[in-house]
Order: C-alpha cells, then structure tokens, then sequence
C-alpha cells in the first residue's frame, strides 16, 4: 500500500496498482499529460478589475491575487464572486481561475464528471424516493480514499496552472482547485469550504482552509484535521450584499410595517433541478399571486427548457408574468424596485429572469437578493446569505446541515420536503408579520456581530504579510 501522510492522518488507501490504472484510464481517454497550458487574460465585461484566465486572451498572465474555482452549477462561482466582489472593492489587482475556462484534456474530463452530477441531480429532484435517497447518501460519502484520489488526480492537472506565478496568492472555492494550486507549489493557498457538512474529500491538504461555522470547525478537529490548517472565517457572501445587509433589513421591515406584497425570490440552480418543485409551488399559491399578496421572481438563471416549461404553465394556468432576458433589462428592473419604493398595481405577479451567460445566470441572484423580501432556495451556498429564506427540498443529504445552521442563526426556515409545506409557509408570510420580522432581526444581529465576513476575512488573509 501507498502510504503518505494527508494532514497527519493515515492514508493509503489506494493501492499503487488502483491509482495507476486511474491515471492509465484517464491518460488513454482524454490524453491527459502533465504538458502546460499556455495562459492568458482577458478582462471581465460584468466584473470591471477581474481579469479572466483561459487559454485565449490578449494579457500575458502576471503575479496577483487569483481565485480559483470550477463551472459545476452555480455555487462554486458563487463563493469565487463573494471573494473577488471583496477584492475588487479594496482595488486588489483579481484573477478568475476557472477550471473549465481552458481549453484542454484536463478541462474535458472535470467537465464530463459535472454533466453526470448535473444529471443525477435533476434525475433525484423530479423522481424522488430510493432515486434521491441513493444520491443523498452518495453526496455523503466524502471520505479519506475520495480526498486521497482527488489529490493524486491534482497532480495529474497541474497544466491548467503552469504560467502563474507561484508566489501570487490563491483562494479557492473548489477542493480540485486548491489541490493543484498545493501540487504546483503555490506558496500561500487558501481553501473555502462549501456548505456545512464536514467530509474529507472538501478539504485541501498543504493549504489554509477556512470553514463557515464553529460546528464545521469542530468537526473537521475531531476527524483529526490540525488545527494550523483550519479556521473558522464566516459565511461566504458577496461584498454588496453583505456591506448593506443592515440596510435592506431595515427596508424590509418598513415593508412589512406598510404591509406591502411581500417578494418571493425563486434562483432555479445551477443543475436545474427544481423546475417540477417550482411548477407545483406556483400552482399551490395561484391565489395569493393574483390577489397581489404574493409576488414571485424566478431567476430560471442559463436554463432555457426550465424557462419555456414555467411560461408555457403560466400561460395555461393564466398567471400573467413578465419576462426579463437580458442584464441591461435586469439593472432597469432593479433600479425600479429597490426595497423602499411603493408596489405598483399592474406589475404581474410573476417575473422571469433568464440570461445567455453562465455569470449573469448566477450573479443576477445576488443583485436581486437586495431587493425581495424572502429568498426561496435549496439549502445550496444561498443558505449562508444575509436575507430570510424559506427552504425548499435539498438535492444531496449534505445539504441538510446548512439548513441546521440558518435555523440556528434564526433567518431561515425548516426545510420543506413536500411543496404543500412551502406553499403553508408562503401563507404564512404574506399573511402574518411576526415570522418574518424576527427573521430580519437576526439578520441584523449577525451582520453586526460578523457572522456573514466570511470572504472578507479570506481577502484579507490572502494578502496579509
């Protein structure tokens, strides 16, 4: 047995012959090598600061802050968001290193295992029983092997990061990331941890990794990870959303006190997964959107089956909606509805976002958190965001213990396996005040006490001496 010490703890549990017939298969499948990718830049036309890194781009790659992450749904961009929203506003000179942005072997293989988590997770969202049970238990099993294979793995993609300066400092938001930031001998790596269920395989060996919570911290302690590579940080929010948290709560509670329609912000994710929960949803609460007690915004994000299947059940449901398909069209409508301005009768009860871009897809959430009242999400990485939720059913049994943690923090609700039990909780929002104003109380509370800080103090970690 190979045996390497992973964080003091003992490993090995693949032998020689399984970790190189792995190589072997992915060798002889997608040619993989250990031959560098030329890299370049070229700015962000929606982040302006950002640099993105590919292998196409006019700007030779240079030393400065890089974030890596991986296009596999939605929350991994998302966390990379909430680091570089945070170094662009303290004018940090920011890359975007995105796994899946260059071209190459490497690139197709991650790319190949995304498709088949993406599938998997709609398959579990719209069957359900033993299909979703399987994929809970599934998204689960992180173990000491998984986190054992990724790393060899790492070694194998080491090209994607040839070229960049190893003494830049890296934050990354996906494990595959900081392991080949760790094998290309990065100087200072540090890893954000997603969600809130400790397993092995989310970890990176040789680098800085940072958790949301105390509980994940004292978990991932007595799983025996050393205490000079872990820290608690915060939760991963963006630097607009979690800088006027205070603000829009306080909004927020204006609007209950004038007893406003009360906004339901509905992110469809990056799989795609909650389009038959989202059609049953609308239909259970067609009376509280055509009496205006309730509005609905869906952001149906990249996604255009999921849109043409929620405006064809409009349609034949006779729910007007408005369709927004472009970012332009976006800022417009935020600019129209900021928190504090008065509803206007004749806006439909229901509005469609969709958007051609994979960044505007996810980013339009986060501009659009600062102007609802309720965020509708599945206890993804939106669970750790500074706005009062109401959850609906999780894709991955890991993802129960985000919800612990919002109800612990007291802006977040149960999870609601069954719609019937969502659209019982949009009852109970549009037609009392009590949930919702405590919800934003806590909010409140723990944007003072730096609950959210959580990317801020990654930035900030990054570029200390």
């Amino acid at each position: 047995m190979n045996r390497e010490p992973m964080f003091g703890l003992e490993t090995g549990f693949l032998s020689k012959q399984t970790a190189g017939l792995i190589r072997g298969i992915l060798a002889k499948r997608y040619s993989i090598g250990n031959s560098s990718v030329p890299l370049y830049s070229s700015p962000s036309h929606l982040y302006p600061g950002l640099e993105l890194i590919s292998d196409k781009g006019p700007n030779p790659i240079q030393k400065r802050l890089v974030v890596g992450s991986v296009r596999m749904g939605y929350g991994h961009h998302r966390m990379a968001l909430s680091v570089y929203s945070h170094s662009l506003k303290k004018q940090i000179p920011t890359y975007l290193h995105d796994l899946l942005a260059i071209q190459s072997p490497e690139a197709t293989a991650i790319s190949d295992i995304d498709s088949g988590y993406s599938f998997f997770s709609r398959l579990s969202a719209e069957i359900g029983g033993p299909v979703e049970w399987l994929w809970g238990q599934l998204m689960s099993q992180g173990n000491l092997t998984s986190l054992e294979l990724s790393c060899q793995l790492a070694e194998l993609y080491k090209g994607l990061m040839k070229g960049i300066p190893t003494d830049s400092s890296i934050v990354t938001t996906y494990p595959l990331n900081g392991q080949i930031a760790v094998a290309s001998g990065f100087q200072k790596t540090i890893h954000l941890i997603c969600d809130n269920y400790p397993q092995y395989y989310l970890l990176v060996p040789g680098a800085l990794n940072l958790v949301q919570t105390p509980s994940a911290y004292t978990k991932f302690i007595q799983m025996g990870v050393p205490k000079e590579n872990l820290a608690v940080a915060g939760h991963w929010v963006s630097e607009d959303v979690v800088s006027n948290a205070v603000t829009d709560s306080e909004n927020r509670v204006r609007r209950i006190d004038a007893k406003k329609s009360r906004r339901f912000l509905i992110p469809i994710g990056g799989a795609g997964a909650q389009k038959g929960y989202v059609l049953d949803l609308i239909r259970l609460s067609k009376h509280h959107l055509l009496n205006k007690k309730a509005v609905f915004w869906i952001n149906t994000g990249d996604h255009t089956k999921v849109l043409k299947s929620i405006e064809e059940f409009l349609i034949v449901k006779k729910i007007p909606y408005l369709s927004i398909n472009t970012w332009e069209d976006l800022i417009h409508f935020i600019e129209r509805h900021p928190l504090r301005s008065e509803d206007n009768e004749n806006n439909p009860p229901v509005v469609l976002f969709h958007f051609p871009s994979h960044t505007e897809a996810f980013s339009a959430t986060d501009r659009l958190i600062r102007i609802t009242d309720v965020l509708v999400t599945k206890p993804s990485e939106l669970a750790f965001y500074p706005v009062p939720k109401l959850f609906i059913r999780r894709v991955g049994d890991h993802e129960a213990a985000s919800v612990l943690r919002s109800l612990e923090l007291g802006e977040g609700t149960v999870e609601c396996r069954e719609v019937i039990h969502a659209k019982e909780l949009i009852h109970i929002f549009t037609e009392s005040e009590d949930l919702l104003l405590r919800m934003n109380e806590s909010v409140i509370r723990n944007t003072i006490e730096g609950i959210y800080n959580g990317s801020k103090a990654a930035v900030e970690m990054s570029t200390a001496n």
